[in-house]
């Protein structure tokens, strides 16, 4: 197991830098004063492990993580200098870092913010870049043109060769200062499946700290909800794993949890703003104050439009605190915990049916706006610690630098790692490669190797894979 840097030497660090960004002309604060948000993050001069960024393969283990070969960046400029390694080269940052050093040692006397050990420790863990602070997908079109009518800032990018996908793009302020870096995404289909490409395309891509999932979605009780209410995920109910015996079917359904944080700040929403910005509601009647409400609880998700009061309870009796059904959820949170680095996610929806014989479209239009007003608002919250800087200039062109796996060599590594593995090797094989085998989705062997392969030209590691089946199969 790779050395972690030590909290003392991640402070010495730290100190070193006078709590801002190392790279030129960036004033970004790495925590903030107020919140005491960690924003900082460990930048490795040299790769800690090889196919990263500058990996040097003469340098010693033990100096990897030494503060020498270490600096501390915005988010931003993490990601800039690691995807563009060619200009960003070792010396030009070892450079850097001197320059800066050798700035906040004649012009500080003393350090105006110290670092926690738990920050410390934090930042010690970081191994990965984030540039875009959320991303937001959406399944339909009145979706989007809701997010859009609350979002006027979003405007489209020109699609570049290594997408498929078409994405918006803004800087949205938040009401206490700051802003955050905004992409969204429609989906090509409805459904889990898409919904987990996109994101992982996503992801590929932009690499957010979050992913929100913003739409309508169908109620479960109309005693306690009402059309446009808003339902947020505490955690995402995926309910279509099962196994069918002679006389019954066994439900294995998966759950994937919300992240904390941001649960957290849907909770705390206090704002109402949101609610006196919706359009006129079918029925006439007005939103108040306290009307659509938020309701925050586990969320169901799978491949079905459902529109029968029996289902709907079924999936109740599953999960007795359901609040919601919808489509797309699971596939985004299993993209999102499949990710190098685990994406944070919520799903923020609004209720336009209530999954019964009664369904139909009347209030999907209000629930996409309710649902879209409401992401607005709890954006603008500032939920998480604010990663400032500018948007990258060079992620498109580095991102279609990367290189792509031919069919040929994938059919191939694909057949070796089927045959030269059992599920029990297999399983030792992804330990050994750091990999959690619970977080590869599938129930067959084939399945996680797909996903396994997936895994690695995601990270742009396929050498790593192909060396262990060589090495297996010589």
């Amino acid at each position: 197991m790779r050395r972690q840097p030590s909290d003392r030497s991640i402070k010495i660090l730290f100190a070193s830098s006078g709590g801002l960004c190392a790279f030129p002309g960036c004033t970004t604060q790495l925590v903030q004063p107020q919140s005491r948000a960690l924003l900082g993050e460990l930048c490795h001069i040299r790769a800690a492990s090889p196919g990263g960024p500058r990996f040097d393969p003469a340098q010693s283990e033990e100096s990897r993580n030494d503060a020498d070969n270490l600096i501390i960046l915005c988010p931003t400029h993490h990601r800039l200098v690691d995807q563009d390694p060619t200009t960003y080269t070792a010396d030009s940052l070892l450079l850097m870092k001197r320059r800066h050093e050798s700035r906040v040692a004649a012009f500080l006397s003393s350090v105006a913010v110290e670092l926690t050990d738990k920050q410390a420790t934090d930042l010690s863990r970081q191994v990965e870049d984030e540039s875009v602070d959320f991303a937001v997908v959406v399944a339909l079109r009145k979706e989007l043109a809701a997010l859009k009518h609350y979002f006027p800032e979003l405007v489209p990018i020109s699609s570049t060769s290594d997408s498929t996908r078409t994405y918006l793009r803004g800087t949205i302020p938040t009401r206490r200062g700051g802003s955050y870096r905004v992409v969204a995404t429609l989906l090509h289909s409805m459904g889990n499946l898409d919904a987990a490409h996109a994101t992982s395309d996503l992801i590929h891509k932009w690499k957010p700290r979050f992913v929100l999932v913003n739409g309508i979605a169908g109620g479960i009780s109309r005693k306690d909800q009402g059309f446009g209410d808003i339902v947020a995920s505490n955690s995402i109910f995926y309910y279509e794993l099962s196994k069918v015996r002679p006389n019954h079917q066994e439900h294995r359904a998966r759950q994937f949890q919300a992240d904390p944080i941001l649960v957290d700040g849907i909770l705390n929403l206090t704002d109402s703003t949101w609610r006196a910005h919706l359009p006129s509601r079918p029925d006439g009647k007005s939103a108040s104050a306290i009307e659509p409400r938020i309701h925050v609880g586990p969320i169901a998700s799978g491949e079905k439009v459902i529109a029968s009061s029996e289902a709907a309870q079924e999936l109740r009796s599953l999960q007795r605190d359901l609040i919601a059904i919808e489509m797309e959820s699971a596939g985004v949170a299993s993209a999102a915990f499949s990710a190098v680095k685990k994406v944070g996610f919520l799903t923020i929806r609004a209720i336009c049916d209530f999954a019964d014989g009664k369904k139909n479209d009347m209030w999907q239009e209000y629930a996409a706006y309710s649902a879209a007003s409401c992401l607005r608002s709890f954006i603008e919250s500032r939920p998480v610690s604010l990663s400032e800087g500018a948007w990258p200039k060079s992620v498109a062109s580095v991102a279609a630098t990367k290189s792509r796996i031919s069919i040929a060599q994938r059919k191939k590594l694909f057949d070796e790692l089927c045959t030269a593995f059992d599920m029990e090797e297999f399983k030792n094989l992804c330990f050994l490669l750091g990999v959690d085998i619970d977080e590869i989705p599938g129930d067959r062997k084939s399945a996680r190797v797909r996903e396994l392969i997936l895994l690695f030209e995601r990270r742009d590691t396929l050498h790593v894979l192909e060396e262990a089946v060589d090495e297996r199969t010589r």
